[in-house]
């Protein structure tokens, strides 16, 4: 039988998708059970326990008018994208192989709405409307293994692949397959591999963690930049002060109260970061592409016995982006987790 204990990090990933930009959703290995949301936990989950998640991600653009798509195609510039909203919602599910072992998987279903782009048609420049690509996602599954803690601290490896199993072949309004960069899966072969740490500090908890995505040519002789997120977060437990603090061990994930019915609330703040290489067309760099995006995200969870659901509100505060790119608005991370 699984204990108590085990159930403080049910979701070591939640959900996860590729990395942050306008056009692509996030990373997201947080341990949304009790750690961090988007940030990843360096704790794996305990033997023997299972975690279920279900989390959607919604990416709001500043999108580009029809006027300064067709003032983009008169300048020279076809081929700028602009997307209204992208949707992310994803299941997930993690195992604790031993202690210092978790393996853990997603599958997402994606949505781009409203993707239009610069063009020029007989000589005249016009804003050209594309439609929606909608679609599951390429399967995604990471390990991660605990090579070092304390009483206070844990530190870990995360490595894992992406396998080409999401769509490739959706089309427009107008029969036309839309570009790899808005299809739902790649169609490529990519890799992880990182590290993050999680300390807890009188009743506080603290994390961070990086996590670089290698990626390969998929279809249509594309190739999405490879990628360095990096992340770090700061979690709360309310009323932790009246309590006992060892019952409350955040970096551990070590909690005797899941069994419990009674409301817990748990404040977050988070950092989320990252710098992506240009994407590669059939060995041409696309200069409206890559950059570096950084998000300062506060969150909440509520907690109830085994289940938990939380909400986060990211705001860039740093956008640096190649060429002519939507900004980023806001994005909203929304999700329940539960210990089966």
């Amino acid at each position: 039988m699984i204990n108590k204990q085990q159930f403080f990090l049910v979701l070591v990933l939640s959900i996860f998708s590729t990395f942050v930009s306008a056009d692509h959703p996030t990373v997201a290995f947080g341990a949304e059970d009790v750690g961090p949301i988007s940030t990843i936990s360096a704790t794996p989950i305990p033997a023997g326990a299972w975690g279920l998640g279900l989390r959607s991600e919604i990416i709001n653009n500043d999108a580009f008018s029809t006027e300064q798509l067709e003032d983009f195609a008169a300048n020279g510039l076809e081929g700028v994208h602009s997307i209204d909203r992208l949707n992310s919602t994803s299941l997930s599910l993690s195992y604790g192989v031993t202690d210092n072992l978790s393996v853990n998987s997603r599958i997402p279903y994606i949505e781009r709405r409203n993707i239009r782009e610069s063009e020029l048609e007989e000589g005249e420049a016009e804003a050209h409307t594309h439609g929606d690509s909608v679609g599951f996602g390429d399967l995604l599954v990471l390990a991660q293994y605990k090579i070092s803690n304390s009483k206070k601290s844990d530190v870990s490896l995360q490595f894992g692949v992406k396998a080409p199993t999401g769509e490739t072949d959706v089309k427009d309004n107008d029969g036309v397959r839309f570009e790899t960069e808005f299809q739902p899966g790649s169609g490529a072969w990519d890799f992880l591999l990182g590290a993050a740490i999680s300390k807890n500090i009188n009743g506080f908890s603290y994390h961070g963690n990086i996590l670089y995505n290698l990626t390969t040519q998929g279809s249509q002789s594309t190739e999405i930049g490879d990628a360095l997120s990096y992340n770090a977060a700061l979690s709360y437990r309310l009323g932790l002060a009246n309590s006992d603090a060892s019952d409350h061990d955040h970096a551990s994930h070590d909690h005797t109260d899941l069994e419990s019915n009674t409301a817990k609330w748990d404040l977050l703040i988070e950092i989320n970061g990252v710098t992506r290489e240009k994407n590669e067309i059939a060995g041409i760099k696309d200069q409206n592409s890559g950059g570096t995006t950084v998000f300062l995200s506060p969150g909440i969870r509520l907690s109830s016995g085994k289940f938990r659901v939380f909400i986060s509100v990211g705001v860039p505060v740093i956008e640096d982006q190649n060429g002519k790119q939507t900004d980023i608005n806001t994005r909203i991370v929304v999700g329940v987790s539960l210990a089966i």
